[in-house]
């Protein structure tokens, strides 16, 4: 479950992110109607708006823990120091919204390697100026050690942001997962910069 199974999931998540950036030239060729990859289009740059598609780097930070969720042992063993990264692949589409592929480690709660990979779809709404909130869901693949005996589980979490277009705070929420005390209701910040 070490170094071996970290890279294990790395080439996984890697090989689906480009079989979603490969999938496009393949339905390009052929004469069947495939069914619009989402992936795709956050992974390709269109000819006509080659401004559209963008790389970000997401740097994580901090995971506050509900004090009600957790004993006060458990909390005093907790890293709620997260730091960690990433890289994504994101744009704006035409309406607006923001829709974008992402591979992400930390440093979980327990100070092991817990690595993130999946797809995320934001509602975006100005409030002023150049700044804007957004409010949406990611679908990903998660890998901790002590989840599923370190194998990978899919999720569904809600993500909301504010800033900017190019810099975000971004927050998941992970919400109470079982109905043992000490596991979920855990808010995950991070920072997300596009380039």
């Amino acid at each position: 479950m070490g170094i071996v199974s970290n890279v294990k999931f790395f080439c996984v998540t890697s090989f689906l992110c480009a079989a979603g950036l490969f999938a496009g030239a393949a339905q390009a060729g052929g004469e069947l109607a495939v069914p619009e990859n989402p992936f795709r289009s956050a992974m390709i740059i269109d000819s006509d708006s080659p401004s559209r598609a963008r790389w970000d780097v997401y740097l994580s930070g901090y995971a506050w823990h509900d004090r009600d969720t957790y004993t006060e042992k458990q909390l005093n063993k907790m890293n709620e120091n997260t730091l960690g990264g990433g890289i994504g692949r994101s744009i704006r589409n035409e309406r607006g919204n923001d829709e974008g592929v992402y591979v992400i480690r930390i440093r979980d709660s327990n100070e092991r390697p817990q690595w993130m990979a999946g797809y995320v779809y934001q509602w975006v709404f100005p409030v002023v100026s150049k700044y804007e909130v957004s409010a949406g869901l990611t679908a990903l693949l998660i890998r901790r050690h002590d989840w599923f005996e370190g194998r990978p589980f899919p999720a569904l979490l809600p993500v909301a942001s504010f800033g900017t277009h190019k810099a975000q705070l971004t927050a998941t929420y992970v919400p109470h997962l079982s109905m043992r005390k000490g596991k979920g209701n855990i808010v995950l910040l991070m920072l997300k910069m596009s380039l």
